[in-house]
Order: structure tokens, then C-alpha cells, then sequence
């Protein structure tokens, strides 16, 4: 997911955090009172909400330069190691004794001595662990939930796991998540980012081109009346309602994702399937973009479609000329790309073109080139044309086809192996089943 839907994950735990303190606070102390060091607690959730909500991503520091493997280095290590549920322990360890060795020495003397605080003291320390430890776990549950994937069982399990449900930039997330947070215990500034975080939003579904005009307007509207309904809730209810509201946002898309697996499974129909790729229109879970890898012993094959789970209501026809986003991936003008596709018509399915070479290449390729091997480490639909002199240029289509796009690797033929001595994380390739089946 991006750093803005990350860092309001981060924000509503943090509320929810501050909130629970509250209510204990107010049960243990006699009068109720409200202790002197809580508008640092806040201050202190607040940060170690959004660090611990951003921190997985920490590997772009060294993901790419440091492994020394340029863009190869960054496929294989970014969502790599930290994003694991080892990390999770380990970095929320860490993260918390920083934010209370923080918050703890900014208290004076007599603050420390007061009996309220020292009820905040004992209560906030375990609730601002949970909070790091949860929201360095939401890190990797949001990047799960599209088709980028993660491994979070590493090392007792190195395989890619991938949600296929959530668009990578998700207007409704931010659209639930804002509203209880700009009516919280936020100052000026605070409400004032948040609700200008707001307007791009609205803005870039209107204008971005990648969200239907009745999409964008329903968006608006719910936007606003949430604003006027979040105002009405306690507020130690905001909080709540905003990760309720976010869980339901998250199964609507994930059963509709499910729906247009079994859709395109039901047509795909005769043993070749191995893999349907997922991507919602943004904003929309009606319309999804769909790559379906096949293969049989001779052929590997990559197949576009765009996918209208619930056709009934409106079919994948429908879906391409609503302009949601969905059905606009294609593989171009990559040789082996064919307007003929094998599979049966549908009105929830309406198929793009097909990609196809012989497995052998595939499997050669894999065998004979390590930079090829090691980016098969992280490429699920991948793809690639051979020049005269022999250079391969490699690229998972879920990101675009060629050498420049964003997972675009040239890989030139020769005996040597470049990436002799360096980092190759162990991740088992999605497409293990086509060069080894049976695996």
C-alpha cells in the first residue's frame, strides 16, 4: 500500500490507543482526573503509531544500492525480510522502548510523582507496546491485501502470499479513515493536514482518470457525510468506528475478489491454470483488471482480462466503458501477443490478448542465466522478448511490459554469473509451478 494509507492506519490505532488509556484512567482515578502526562502519551502514540504503521518500509534504504544489484536488488529485497512477522517482534521491541524512554524522560519530577500520571505510566506502557506490535503487523496485513504480495513467515516459509483484492492506493481506506481522525484530539495543524489530505483525494478521483465519475461522486457524498456523522460519535467511539468502517471496506473488496477468482476459474476450465492476478479499479470493487497465467507441458501463456465478479449488476462490457481504471493493462506489442484467447466467453469476463512462448524457453532462460533465475524470485507474470544478439528483456507484466517500465531487467547471454557473492533472498518463485511442476 502507499505511505498515506499506511500512516492513517497508524493514526486511528494511535487514537485507539490514547482512547483506552483514557478509559482506564478514569475508572482507576478517584476523581477522574485527567493525568498531567497524558498530552505527552498522546504525542508519543501519535509517533509511534505512524512509525511503527510505516516502519516494514525501512528496507528501501538498503533495497537496490546497498545489496549492490540496482534495480534486481530492489525487486528481491523490498517487501523482503522486514516485512515479516519476525521483523514485526523484533522492530516493535525496539520501537516501543525508544517511545518510552521518550516519553518518560520528558515527565518532570513532580509530574512523575503524581498519582494520576503514574496510573497513565503503568497503563500507557503496555498499550503503547500492543500499538507498536500492532501497527508494524498492519504494515504487512495492508501490503498482503494487493497483488504485490508478501512473505511474512520467512524463514519457515518463503512463499509469495498475495490478497488480489485492494487497489495499491485506495480512495474508500482514506475516505473512513479521515473523518473520525480529523474530529479526534488533534490540534490546528492536525485537522487542517488531515482535511487537505481529504480534498486531494476527492480531487484525484474526479480528475486522475482512474475512478468513474459516479464512483468519484458516491465517494464524495459518503466523505461528507461522514464528516457530519463522525461529529455526532463519542469520542472514544471515533476511533472504533473508523477501523470498523476500514474492516468493512476491506471484506467488501476481498469477496469480491473471491467472486472473480471462481469466475475465471469456472472458464478456465481444461488443467492449465496456474495463477489469476487481481487488480481492482481503484475505488470500485465491481470491475477488476485480471492477468491468468497457464501453462501446459509445451506452452506457457499469459493471458489480459478485465473481470466483472457480480456481472449482473454491471458485466466486464460494462466495466470498460465506465473509464474505472479496470481492463487497461496490456501487453503491447511484445512478440508472442496474440489477439486470439483459448478460453470461453463470458459476460463477466471479457478477455484481452494472449502472451505465449514455449515452456522450454522458460525453463532454459531460468537454468542458463542467474540474473533471469534470481528475478524469478520475485516476478509472477513474467514476461520477456529475446533480441538477435540474445539479450532478454524480462519483465513482470503486473507493472507494464518493457526494459524501462518499473520491473523491466535487461539480461544479457553469456556463461559468467554477476550476481556471484551477492544478497539473493530465498524466495521461492511464483512461478515455481511452471519450471518445476509438481513442486
Amino acid at each position: 500500500m502507499d505511505n498515506v494509507t499506511h500512516a492513517l492506519a497508524g493514526l486511528l490505532l494511535a487514537d485507539a490507543t490514547v482512547s483506552y488509556v483514557q478509559r482506564r484512567i478514569g475508572r482507576a482515578s478517584p476523581m477522574g482526573a485527567e493525568a498531567p502526562s497524558l498530552a505527552r502519551f498522546r504525542r508519543a502514540a501519535v509517533v509511534l503509531g505512524i512509525a511503527a504503521a510505516e516502519f516494514p518500509d525501512a528496507d528501501l534504504v538498503y533495497s537496490g544500492p546497498m545489496v549492490a544489484m540496482g534495480k534486481l536488488g530492489y525487486l528481491l529485497h523490498h517487501r523482503g525480510h522486514t516485512h515479516t512477522v519476525v521483523w514485526a517482534l523484533v522492530s516493535a521491541v525496539v520501537l516501543w522502548w525508544a517511545t518510552r524512554w521518550w516519553w518518560q524522560r520528558g515527565l518532570k519530577g513532580r509530574e512523575r510523582a503524581d498519582a494520576s500520571s503514574a496510573i497513565v505510566s503503568r497503563v500507557g506502557a503496555r498499550a503503547l507496546f500492543m500499538l507498536a506490535l500492532v501497527g508494524t503487523l498492519s504494515h504487512l496485513a495492508l501490503d498482503f491485501t494487493n497483488s504485490y504480495g508478501v512473505h511474512p513467515f520467512w524463514p519457515f516459509d518463503n512463499r509469495w502470499y498475495y490478497g488480489d483484492a485492494v487497489f495499491i492506493v485506495e480512495p474508500w481506506l482514506m475516505v473512513v479513515a479521515i473523518p473520525p481522525l480529523a474530529w479526534g484530539p488533534r490540534g490546528i495543524a492536525g485537522r487542517v493536514l488531515l482535511l487537505l489530505a481529504l480534498v486531494a483525494i476527492l480531487a484525484l478521483c474526479w480528475f486522475a482518470g482512474q475512478v468513474s465519475p459516479p464512483v468519484a461522486l458516491g465517494i464524495t457524498i459518503m466523505s461528507l457525510v461522514g464528516m457530519l456523522l463522525q461529529r455526532a460519535v463519542s469520542a472514544a467511539a471515533r476511533p472504533l468506528t473508523g477501523i470498523a468502517a476500514w474492516v468493512v471496506v476491506t471484506i467488501m473488496f476481498f469477496l469480491s475478489s473471491v467472486q472473480a477468482r471462481a469466475v475465471v476459474t469456472e472458464l478456465v476450465n481444461d488443467g492449465s491454470l496456474r495463477d489469476v492476478v487481481l487488480t481492482p479499479a481503484a475505488a470500485d470493487p465491481r470491475c477488476f483488471s485480471a492477468m491468468v497465467v497457464t501453462s501446459t507441458s509445451t506452452e506457457y501463456r499469459v493471458t489480459t482480462a478485465t473481470v466483472a465478479p457480480w456481472s449482473s449488476g454491471l458485466n466486464a462490457a460494462g466495466c470498460l466503458s465506465t473509464g474505472s481504471g479496470a481492463g487497461r493493462n496490456t501487453l503491447g506489442a511484445l512478440p508472442g501477443t496474440s489477439p486470439s484467447v483459448p478460453f470461453a466467453a463470458s459476460p463477466a469476463v471479457a478477455w484481452g490478448e494472449t502472451w505465449a512462448v514455449p515452456r522450454a524457453e522458460f525453463v532454459a532462460l531460468a537454468a542458463t542465466r542467474c540474473e533471469f533465475a534470481a528475478a524469478m524470485r520475485f516476478m509472477r507474470t513474467p514476461v520477456w522478448s529475446l533480441d538477435a544478439s540474445g539479450m532478454a528483456i524480462v519483465t513482470d507484466a503486473r507493472f507494464g511490459v518493457g526494459g524501462g517500465g518499473f520491473a523491466g531487467l535487461s539480461v544479457a547471454p553469456g556463461t559468467g554469473c554477476p550476481l556471484t557473492g551477492k544478497w539473493i533472498p530465498p524466495w521461492v518463485p511464483p512461478r515455481a509451478d511452471v519450471l518445476a511442476p509438481g513442486r
